[in-house]
């Protein structure tokens, strides 16, 4: 390994005694240099850009800064095919991880890119400048989520363990689980928890106040970050009447957030991640309430027929229809709460399995495909009738498949051949890239 990659690998250290220093220059400089214009901004509740509407069907790509990293042999190359396969698809709009704290999944090995509090991965910070500075080359734009609820990626739950020294409870850590303890609930106390909010917005300013080693460009000055958002799915904790009690450090830690982010970023956007009222307790009050604070832009809504019971099935048939009937009357009901918000709606996460919830890449997208209309549909059908709804992003993009792939295919192993995540999308589903650029091409005539 050559002097220049031992640097790359190595963690760089931020002090948090430097962090106010660089977030105070932020917008004086921001002040100085890109145009207004090439940021996506909020205008009469509705999304713009350029003096036009600002409309996307786009895709979840969380894990493109892992692909990027400069040491994955081949990962940069592919990042540029899919780009420019997403680009040739009508796929303007990224939504992308800036926050991981590693995983507990045992012997997976993931790497966080803040890989303990001050210290952050910068092979993985470098795999995130090379995907921004390939997008703006694009005219994309992207959504960069700053932790995660969930424990897969580490997420708030490691800020709570580095806080307290606690083990983090989940079934994929056989025997370290506190007896009698929620995940969920102890993820929640993030919220509430000073000290965890420090290390969260030391990496929130590492993020902001960074200089792309690409294209030179501070974050807080990047037009191709059109929001940052908060957390992957943030919840106030479980459904049960405790959590009730908890609301208010959830909001408060919403508004608090998103001003802090503002200070710093004042022509970027701000979003929540938050699923709807099923992130929300169950509630509509608690997700408007969650949405009010004038420093969040925009409001954000996640469907999952399968996670949530909806659909058993796998298959086109009566239980998919109904199934899919819930799903449009999920995003109606959250289209109506967003307009009473004066906001736009971006719907940013949904997906659903192959046929008969087949892992092959072989088997057919059927029923993918024409839950993927469906949802475009009620896209397209707010767009034309100027309501709140205004964006999607599908789950998720695969594209030439898992790092595994990757490495097989640089090994010349032609006869690799892995199981597909459950929701991907590959370069290889025709039928499935047919019906994204359909509907992204009837899309653009709404702003042409």
């Amino acid at each position: 390994m050559s002097g220049d990659q031992v640097t790359r690998r190595s963690f760089i250290r931020t002090t948090a005694l430097a962090l106010p220093l660089m977030a105070a220059g932020c917008a004086s400089l921001s002040e100085q240099t890109s145009s207004t214009g090439e940021f996506v901004t909020i205008r009469n509740g509705r999304f713009s850009r350029r003096g036009k509407p600002y409309f996307f069907l786009g895709a979840n790509f969380y894990h493109a800064p892992t692909l990027a990293d400069p040491e994955l042999p081949g990962g940069r190359e592919r990042v540029v095919r899919e780009l420019d396969l997403l680009r040739s698809i009508g796929v303007t709009n990224l939504r992308v991880m800036a926050g991981s704290e590693g995983s507990l999944a045992a012997g997976d090995g993931r790497r966080g890119i803040l890989a303990r509090p001050g210290e952050w991965d910068e092979g993985l910070m470098q795999g995130l400048d090379f995907v921004l500075a390939e997008m703006a080359k694009r005219d994309m734009t992207g959504v960069l989520y700053l932790t995660n609820f969930w424990t897969w990626s580490g997420g708030m739950a490691k800020y709570v363990s580095w806080v307290t020294g606690e083990p983090i409870p989940g079934p994929r850590m056989p025997g370290a689980e506190p007896a009698g303890v929620d995940p969920v609930t102890y993820a929640a106390r993030f919220y509430g928890m000073p000290r965890a909010q420090e290390l969260f917005r030391e990496h929130v300013t590492h993020l902001l106040t960074r200089r792309n080693t690409v294209n030179g460009g501070f974050y807080y000055d990047e037009p191709a970050i059109m929001s940052w958002q908060l957390a992957n799915e943030p919840r106030p904790g479980t459904t049960a009447p405790a959590t009730e009690d908890h609301l208010p450090r959830f909001y408060a830690w919403i508004d608090e957030t998103a001003r802090f982010i503002k200070r710093q970023a004042p022509r970027q956007l701000v979003s929540t991640g938050n699923e709807g009222t099923i992130g929300s307790n169950g509630k509509s009050y608690a997700f408007l309430r969650a949405h009010q604070s004038p420093e969040v832009d925009y409001a954000t809504v996640h469907v999952w027929v399968k996670n949530w019971g909806w659909l058993k099935e796998p298959r086109l048939g009566p239980q998919y229809e109904e199934a899919a009937g819930r799903a449009v009357g999920y995003i109606e009901e959250h289209i109506a709460l967003a307009q009473q918000l004066d906001k736009p709606l971006v719907m940013e996460e949904f997906g659903i399995n192959r046929d008969n919830q087949s892992t092959s890449p072989d088997s057919p997208t059927t029923m993918r495909d024409d839950y993927y209309d469906k949802m475009f549909h009620c896209v397209l059908d707010s767009c034309k009738a100027g309501r709140a709804l205004q964006g999607a992003n599908f789950w998720l993009w695969s594209g030439e498949g898992s790092l595994e792939a990757l490495r097989q295919r640089r090994a010349g192993n032609k006869n690799f051949r892995e199981a597909v995540g459950e929701n991907g999308v590959l370069d290889t589903d025709l039928t499935t890239l047919a019906v994204i650029r359909q509907h992204n091409a009837e899309l653009a005539k709404l702003v042409s």
